[in-house]
């Protein structure tokens, strides 16, 4: 009887034993077929997602949650369906595909997550910041190639314009900045010549930002002045007449003060302010702040021509007198 019962012990035993085998066998095979079906979410290398990049977002377990060339924003964010806004900025590929999965898991929409992110290949042209306009030495022909300067991280706007070569002699000092997320509308800046309050009011510039330096107004003073030319409106983009002036070499002696032109467009015709010069160096009437594109005009004044001519003819007459070159009979 003993012998009986022992041997339906040792007959149970051996089943259980194969039951475990079978389990254990049809358990590593279902893995191995799991694993076949879902493939390892590609691990990125120690590059780190940054603001403009493209993503995309592949939940294994509900590719309903997919989202393909997704763009990171300026604060590093991508919105994900259903669970709204996550940081991945500063995280590798990796390292983001399970903060993402963990959200999911965490926020109850799944019981188990495996999330692959990718960052596109179309998103290495965001990793660059183009720069046109009147930079280093580039003149017009410059303006309309552009410069791109590659930029893995967020940069302070001067340190990208030092990095492009520096504004020129020409440049405006308001320049307009966009986004590489288009939906964000551009922008001006303004970068005054006092260094601390450019420094303090620059904004920082991110991979696939358009940075545009149009050229300053200039004003044109012409006619009898040392230097007839374009003066360009270099101080904080504003410059008076007496200081337009002092640029184009200053009026000569002989010309009319008095009746100093500036011609200004107003809707597509030019339009003309007289201005007495000579009572504004006196004083007696305030300095004029001359607008982009001014025209004026310094006339040449015969009335002075002729009494400077009478002066240096007097000049000469006195000194002829002198060495004797001119005497009474």
């Amino acid at each position: 009887m003993k012998t009986d019962i022992y041997a339906k012990k040792v007959a149970f035993a051996a089943g259980l034993s194969f039951l475990i085998a079978v389990v254990a066998l049809f358990g590593q095979q279902s893995a191995l077929a799991q694993e076949a079906a879902s493939p390892t979410p590609r691990m990125a290398d120690s590059t780190a997602i940054i603001p403009g990049d493209m993503v995309t977002i592949h939940v294994f377990e509900a590719a309903e949650l997919d989202q393909v060339h997704v763009r990171v924003t300026d604060t590093g964010e991508v919105t994900l369906l259903l669970a709204g806004p996550v940081k991945i900025g500063g995280l590798t590929a990796g390292e983001a595909s399970k903060v993402i999965a963990d959200i999911y898991v965490s926020k109850h929409f799944l019981r188990n997550a495996s999330v692959a992110v990718t960052v596109d290949d179309t998103s290495l042209a965001a990793h660059a910041v183009t720069v046109f306009g009147y930079i280093g030495g580039s003149t017009s022909a410059g303006a309309a190639n552009g410069l791109s300067i590659p930029l893995l991280a967020a940069r302070p706007l001067m340190t990208v314009l030092s990095m492009a070569g520096g504004l020129n002699d020409r440049a405006s000092h308001t320049v307009t900045v966009q986004r590489g997320d288009q939906s964000v509308k551009p922008f001006k800046v303004f970068l005054p010549n006092d260094p601390d309050q450019a420094l303090a009011n620059q904004p920082m510039i991110y991979p696939g930002d358009t940075i545009v330096v149009p050229r300053a107004g200039i004003v044109y003073i012409l006619g009898d002045v040392g230097q007839p030319h374009g003066v360009v409106m270099q101080e904080d983009g504003q410059i008076s007449l007496l200081q337009a002036l002092s640029q184009a070499g200053s009026p000569l002696p002989s010309a009319g003060l008095a009746k100093i032109m500036i011609f200004r467009k107003d809707g597509g015709q030019y339009e003309h302010l007289p201005v007495n010069v000579g009572q504004m160096v006196k004083g007696k009437i305030p300095d004029i702040p001359l607008k982009s594109e001014d025209v004026v005009w310094v006339p040449f004044s015969f009335g002075k021509n002729i009494l400077m001519n009478g002066t240096q003819i007097i000049a000469a007459l006195g000194s002829a007198a002198t060495t004797g070159i001119i005497y009474s009979h």
